[in-house]
């Protein structure tokens, strides 16, 4: 999952490049496209922690004259005079590039691998042989076997009907909750069940939601109780079209219920659970259990920080940051702090502020951002690039909400500040995390043209390469203002819409909604570049 650029930032790259220049098989150059778990099985996800960048890349794909000619089909030369001296001194090459042919088996010892022992390390990595029934697929072919296909394709071992919509593109992460809203603002902690309407949420199960309404694959991952809410829970993902494989059904932990007063504006505030707070499903995931290969189909994960609050999810969300960084996968944590859930804890905003570290996207609200960083909530929506300074250089965007006051935003190269919406507000639970989804969605949209399709390998012409991760196909693309301020429209409407019915999920809007309210509204919205 690394830029391919060059080749000291992909094992494969490093090695087409060595036979190429060898011409060890072939006069005509090897090329990745993308790496896919070099898993029998996908392993779970602190399987996939474990096994190491480097070791996760496998797959060659083979370019001759105007065709595409596969690996199964190739047979290599028997007679051919190659110089296998004429090479630098391994003591000569740049470190990283010697790390990865020593990973790959090119050098053997400190020394450079000879014929038969490269030989022998292709058929480690092709256990079958050239032999085409070896391969019923066809070669392990990066362009055409993803991550994804392990999930789907049944000759691969996948489930197809437990994708409805197709890999997921996005994973979110964290808690799967009952949410029981207040039938009016004068229903208060205490009142009996029937002033109370249940809603199946939690911040990463609204935000996966709606991703798959606007039509973007996703998938939740989190578990809940054996029980009533847990059933309403996986019936709400099961209505988006979502995965529930992903989900794990507790049988000694009951759902939580979270009671949300709110206010005659429809402002809500979150008064207390059904229970002992650690005491519910939600805390006890599994990374054992999840399957690793959902963090090869997806480019973009999606977390809130309420799971810090209980040490076994805390230890379970440090491993997902720590994958991400090892895949290069676009982290999104949306900061969501809720008092209520940490019991007092003092170590709140510190737990927060280290696990947010090296995140791809921040998404806050003034109020969580002058909690963390001590910065005034005024000044953080009129300089939203002051936040994107303090999260450090791996961070590449702050997105800031406010309710109706609007959302301010920063990546490295433009900010804005923009009103909301004007509309009725009947309940605004969700919104925030609506507005996320709105923000990926049109992100992943805006991006997917951004990258470079042709890789100079020294050749008479240049051979396709891999598309560029989705880091630097966001970098690229928000270079251009326009394209920053249409997703944060897009987004803000798809959250405005949300706070017209009541229901975090049920509120969401679809796609065509979505951008009927922009087409209607988008007019009327103020955009002020950072610094007019």
């Amino acid at each position: 999952r690394r830029a391919m650029g060059t080749a000291s930032s992909c094992v494969l790259v490093a090695f087409a490049s060595f036979l190429s220049t060898t011409q060890a098989f072939t006069s005509a150059p090897l090329y990745a496209r993308r790496s896919i778990p070099n898993l029998a099985a996908s392993g779970s996800l602190l399987g996939v922690a474990s096994a190491g960048p480097r070791r996760r890349v496998m797959g060659l794909r083979m370019q001759g004259g105007d065709s595409t000619e596969w690996l199964t089909s190739y047979k290599p030369p028997k007679e051919q005079e190659l110089d296998w001296d004429n090479r630098p001194p391994v003591a000569d090459l740049p470190e990283d590039t010697r790390v990865l042919y020593e990973d790959t088996g090119i050098i053997v010892d400190g020394e450079w691998a000879t014929k038969e022992q490269l030989q022998e390390t292709v058929k480690e990595w092709l256990p079958g042989g050239w032999e085409d029934s070896a391969w019923p697929l066809g070669s392990v072919d990066i362009g055409h076997i993803e991550g994804g296909d392990r999930l789907v394709d049944e000759r691969l071992g996948g489930d197809p009907s437990a994708y409805p919509m197709g890999p997921p593109q996005v994973v979110t992460y964290g808690e799967a909750l009952i949410d029981q809203i207040a039938t009016d603002e004068t229903v208060k902690l205490g009142d009996k069940a029937d002033k109370w309407a249940p809603y199946p949420g939690g911040a990463p199960v609204n935000v996966a939601c709606a991703l798959a309404k606007l039509g973007t694959p996703a998938a939740f991952v989190g578990s809940v109780g054996a029980d009533a809410d847990g059933d309403s829970i996986l019936g709400a993902l099961e209505a988006c079209k979502l995965p529930t494989v992903c989900v794990q059904r507790d049988k000694e932990r009951q759902t939580r219920n979270v009671y949300v007063t709110r206010d005659e504006l429809g402002e809500r505030e979150f008064a207390g659970f059904s229970g002992a707070n650690d005491g519910f499903a939600d805390c006890a995931t599994d990374l054992e259990r999840v399957d690793g290969t959902l963090l090869y189909s997806a480019s973009w994960v999606v977390t809130g920080t309420l799971g810090l609050a209980f040490p076994s999810t805390r230890e379970a969300m440090m491993s997902i940051r720590d994958i991400c960084k090892d895949l290069d996968i676009l982290r999104v944590t949306d900061v969501n702090y809720r008092p209520v859930f940490w019991d007092g804890n003092k170590n709140a905003r510190e737990e927060i502020l280290r696990y947010i570290g090296g995140t791809s996207i921040l998404k806050a609200t003034a109020d969580e951002v002058e909690f963390l960083f001590g910065i005034d909530r005024d000044e953080a929506m009129e300089r939203p690039y002051k936040v994107l300074k303090t999260m450090g250089p791996e961070c590449m965007g702050v997105l800031i909400t406010d309710g109706a006051a609007g959302v301010a935003y920063s990546f490295e190269s433009h900010g804005g500040v923009m009103d909301s919406f004007a509309v009725p507000t009947v309940d605004s639970t969700g919104a925030g995390d609506a507005f996320t989804a709105g923000f990926i969605h049109r992100t992943i949209g805006l991006t997917g043209a951004f990258q470079d399709e042709f890789v100079d390998l020294g050749e008479d012409k240049q051979y396709p390469r891999a598309h560029l991760p989705v880091k630097q196909r966001v970098a690229e693309a928000f270079k251009d203002k326009e394209l920053l301020a249409d997703a944060v429209v897009f987004a803000s409407a798809v959250g405005a819409a949300t706070c017209m019915e009541e229901g975090a999920i049920d509120a969401q809007p679809s796609l065509k909604l979505s951008e009927r309210m922009v087409e209607e509204y988008g007019d009327d919205l103020v955009v002020t570049e950072e610094g007019e």
